[in-house]
């Protein structure tokens, strides 16, 4: 009697086992995945929009029901919270790493080389670097525009002490920190690198997150740029230009932690910074070119003493972080995609910029872009 009614039990839990998850199977359309950040697979056509029979309906139909069947979510919840919590593991295939500690980092092939600092320029490559942005900088100083390099530095060079210890790095001196002092050795360039202000700031904030954004300065480290920046602009131009201290914004501190695959979430309180009264406003009708790429940005700001045009070159640590705060000193400011570095006199002939800032982003190298594009105008000159 006992080994029948444990039968009994056994079955239906197997019978349960099929058909609960076939009975629960999600049927909204359009749904969206929280534990992996995506949309789900939709129910296939059974017809193509010819008419004909969909002759891939099994196998869209076996990725639907792998996507939607019932607790599905729970289970890659539960398997990527085991793999991370007792196997200190990420459970899909990512670019991201964990730490010492389980701190995250964003890392491509590319960068885990650069942390490693396998991809050292040559004394040849680095000179080619060094004509090239001379010539840049030679070029705008015959129009009288000022040109300023700023270099912005991945999380691996600011806080190494997260990155995994399996990664080996062979000596101090980095890609990076290559190009940076060859600049500032070889060419009249004015190189902004606030790279020892974001280590010594690390003593008493996050200038980098342990478990926000990885592929990005805090704002408080991006605040620490921008002062770094603005203050190499007065001092080049006599102190004309307004720079926003602390007590400008309001400061507020929140979780900004990142939800990975499988809802891995851990809290992150940052600081988060709001300019209290913005004088600086979006014109972006002003961008007669490129104005069809939204991550372009035009601000005009008429309560400053000033009529100076800034033009930046650069990516997303300005576009995201800082461009309005240094909207708040000019009369004009613009960002344009570095991408676009190839069109670089057309740009300046179209703006007419008073400053122009090359930003580079450490995993967004373009010096070298930028460089021949620059020995272009000149070979087109002494033609």
């Amino acid at each position: 009697m006992f080994d029948k009614t444990l039968k009994v039990i056994f079955i239906s839990l197997f019978t349960a086992m099929l058909i609960v998850p076939l009975v629960t199977i999600n049927l909204k359309k359009d749904a969206i995945s929280t534990a992996e950040n995506r949309k789900l697979s939709q129910f296939p056509d059974f017809y193509d929009d010819q008419g004909n029979r969909n002759i891939n309906f099994n196998n869209q139909f076996e990725t639907w029901i792998n996507d939607n069947i019932g607790f599905r979510s729970n289970m890659v919840i539960a398997n990527a919270k085991i793999q991370y919590y007792l196997f200190d593991v990420l459970s899909n295939n990512t670019d991201m790493y964990l730490g010492p500690k389980g701190e995250f980092n964003y890392a491509t092939e590319e960068m885990l080389i650069d942390y490693q600092h396998l991809n050292l320029k040559s004394g040849e490559a680095l000179n080619f670097l060094a004509e090239g942005f001379q010539c840049a900088s030679d070029y705008l100083e015959n129009r009288n525009i000022q040109m300023y390099y700023f270099q912005c530095w991945d999380k691996h060079s600011i806080y190494p002490e997260y990155f995994p210890k399996t990664v080996i790095q062979y000596g101090e001196f980095s890609k990076t920190d290559s190009i940076v002092k060859t600049l500032t050795d070889q060419t009249n360039v004015c190189v902004v690198s606030p790279k020892s202000e974001l280590i010594a700031g690390k003593k008493r904030y996050d200038t980098y997150s342990k478990w926000g954004d990885a592929t990005h300065w805090t704002p408080r480290g991006a605040f620490i740029g921008y002062q770094k920046l603005m203050k190499e602009l007065n001092d080049n131009n006599h102190g004309k230009y307004k720079i926003l201290q602390e007590d400008n914004y309001e400061i507020a501190e929140k979780d900004q932690g990142l939800t990975l695959f499988g809802g891995i979430h851990k809290e992150c309180i940052l600081e988060e910074f709001e300019i209290k009264n913005p004088q600086a406003y979006m014109t972006n009708e002003k961008l007669s070119l490129y104005a069809d790429d939204k991550r372009h940005k035009f601000y005009t700001n008429d309560s400053v003493n000033n009529r100076d045009c800034v033009l930046v070159l650069g990516d997303s640590y300005f576009n995201n972080f800082i461009v309005d705060d240094i909207a708040e000193s000019f009369y004009e400011t613009l960002i344009i995609w570095g991408d676009y570095c190839d069109d670089f006199v057309n740009i300046i002939d179209t703006y007419e910029p008073d400053i122009v800032i090359i930003e580079n982003a450490e995993r967004c190298d373009r010096t070298e872009y930028f460089a021949k594009m620059a020995l272009s105008i000149k070979d087109v000159k002494e033609e």
